[in-house]
């Protein structure tokens, strides 16, 4: 029987496998570590914003309290990707804590803050008409600093994107804040200072925009399940020295004289490294609800059709790979290869929305592009539709069918 022999060879290898326990706790202990180093290090500029879709939060350090500086805050509070916090200032007069409100980085969740210095009102009634009534004239050669204004960035390296539309909605902001000075030298301008909608008190706009309700873990939904489909298919390396192992010692000749299908032979080689793979899967998607606060998305059940398929997958390019590789070079410099390419192209590493639509569409040629595809429909979206993640099923167990025919062709070939 098929399934008998299948099973006693599953067995022996699932000992073989159990011995080399360091291996195993490695095969999981890694993927971890990459997942929190690199989820820690980006979550905070991706997750909050995500989730509370806002683009920008702002602190702002008000030492000036005039009326322009607090026009200046509401009208910035009132574009929608900004969140306006205000920096607590006891002493609006104290030089030290202007010093460092401008000199120390903000932390937490604030991207910038925004030093409106003392003075700043009287600097811009000393500004002329010209300067007045031309945006970015004001601060075209010193910046906002020529304004008594200060943009500092929470980030060591700072995201130029981030501080080109922090700056242009300040400036932004400013030409509307100054229309009262601006009216007072320019007669034209009086009808749209008279005209200008003051936005709400910024401190009760900021208190009315809802926050964030997830700090950070949301980048997780990405990282996990992409490093998830990653290492799974790091065993085709591991497959392809087992089999080189075995036809080594002469164990895969011997399994070949017995009277044992060839289908049985492959079946029984495979599944050990399907039920490795999937208890790797599990251990992941739990150590990242509990350790990294990962939800399973709305119907959790839907992971097992998604871990079963992507597990197929790998442990057939797996069956596959070992087929084809004949020295432990190969072994090492081809598997490699494919690995990190295939994860490079299909999203593994960066989101595929960042790629080239040319890109994107070559991805779909891997089946951890589809395994992606599955994941993300379900832990990213509030409805995850049954058509996207039945269809990504279906191209897995499709790229399980091939890799296992091809394996079993070339197998029978070498006999």
């Amino acid at each position: 029987m098929i399934s008998t022999d299948a099973f006693k060879i599953t067995l022996k290898d699932l000992r073989l496998l159990s011995r080399d326990r360091r291996a195993l706790v490695i095969l999981v202990a890694m993927p971890m570590v990459i997942i929190a180093i690199v989820g820690s290090s980006t979550g905070r500029l991706r997750a909050n914003r995500e989730q509370s879709r806002l683009g920008l939060t702002i602190e702002v350090a008000d030492f000036d309290q005039s009326e322009i500086a607090r026009r200046l805050a509401g009208f910035l509070a009132s574009y929608e990707p900004i969140k306006v916090r205000r920096a607590v200032i006891s002493n609006r007069t104290d030089a030290l804590t202007l010093e460092r409100l401008q000199t120390e980085p903000p932390a937490g969740e604030i991207d910038m803050r925004l030093v409106i210095r003392p003075g700043f009102e009287s600097r811009i009634r000393e500004l002329s008409t010209t300067l007045l009534t031309s945006p970015d004239e004001s601060t075209r050669k010193e910046g906002l600093a020529n304004v008594n204004l200060a943009l500092i960035s929470n980030e060591t390296a700072a995201d130029p994107m981030m501080e080109g539309l922090a700056k242009s909605l300040v400036k932004l902001s400013l030409q509307n804040a100054v229309l009262p000075i601006r009216a007072e030298k320019v007669p034209f301008f009086r009808g749209a200072a008279r005209d200008s909608v003051v936005p709400v008190a910024w401190e009760q706009t900021a208190a009315a925009k809802p926050g964030p309700t997830d700090t950070g873990n949301r980048v997780y939904q990405f990282f996990i399940p992409s490093y998830t489909v990653l290492f799974v298919f790091f065993l085709v390396n591991i497959m392809g020295r087992s089999f080189l192992g075995e036809r080594d010692m002469g164990t895969l000749r011997r399994l070949r004289i017995a009277p044992i299908s060839p289908v049985a032979i492959l079946v029984g080689k495979t599944l050990p490294f399907f039920i490795l793979s999937l208890a790797q899967t599990i251990i992941l998607m739990v150590s990242g609800r509990l350790l990294f606060g990962m939800s399973w998305g709305p119907q959790p059940w839907l992971l097992i059709p998604i871990m079963l398929c992507t597990s197929a997958a790998a442990t057939a390019l797996g069956l596959m790979f070992s087929t084809l590789a004949k020295t432990e070079s190969q072994v090492s410099s081809f598997g490699n290869l494919i690995l990190l390419s295939s994860a490079g192209i299909s999203g593994c590493l960066v989101p595929r929305a960042w790629m080239p639509p040319m890109s994107q569409k070559i991805s779909l040629f891997t089946p951890h592009a589809w395994a992606l595809d599955a994941y993300s429909e379900l832990l990213t979206k509030e409805m995850p539709r049954m058509a996207t993640i039945t269809q990504s099923c279906g191209m897995l167990l499709l790229f399980s069918t091939v890799f296992f025919v091809v394996g079993l062709y070339r197998f029978r070939a070498d006999g």
